[in-house]
């Protein structure tokens, strides 16, 4: 996690990886909005959203950085080899994983259980369960945009952090 008090130098690729990361979640939030309506274009949007963020992350531990980048591999992987279920719930891995992380920097009321809602909206989708996917979806997309939201109101230096503390 960042250090927002902290304002390293930034280069053109630092402030493009933290445009790229914020747009992943605002992709995030509008395609799980979608997914019980659109759900082909939606499923695309979101593994593009988990793909979009995990590209562009900057957390200091690299076990946690390298987790959440293989289970967007993993999403793509899925994907490429005709697994669409399994891609999107690793695509969920990845958003998720990243929601519990923003929870640490902006107390969003409940974008701690984000991992959960995820989790339980797939469930749902594989079990075609049509209320509980509408309800699941339309929590994760809300906090999607709030915890969106909140990272476009901050300066972009925030996201970086302490350069000094990454574990490379």
């Amino acid at each position: 996690m960042a250090d927002p008090h902290i304002q390293s130098p930034m280069d053109f690729w630092d402030k493009l990886t933290v445009v790229i990361y914020r747009c992943g979640f605002i992709l995030a939030a509008i395609m799980t909005a979608l997914l019980p309506y659109y759900h082909e274009t939606a499923y695309t949007g979101v593994l593009l959203a988990a793909i979009l963020c995990a590209s562009s992350l900057h957390i200091y531990l690299k076990n946690f950085r390298f987790l959440l980048q293989f289970a967007a591999w993993c999403a793509l992987a899925c994907h490429l080899f005709g697994l669409p279920a399994l891609a999107l719930g690793a695509a969920f891995v990845t958003l998720g994983g990243l929601a519990f992380k923003e929870y640490f920097c902006f107390r969003v009321f409940c974008l701690n259980f984000q991992p959960l809602f995820l989790a339980f909206l797939w469930l749902s989708l594989q079990l075609n369960w049509a209320n509980a996917v509408y309800a699941w979806s339309a929590i994760s997309a809300v906090l999607f945009f709030i915890l969106s939201v909140q990272k476009w109101r901050m300066p972009l230096h925030f996201d970086i952090g302490d350069k000094t503390k990454y574990q490379i």
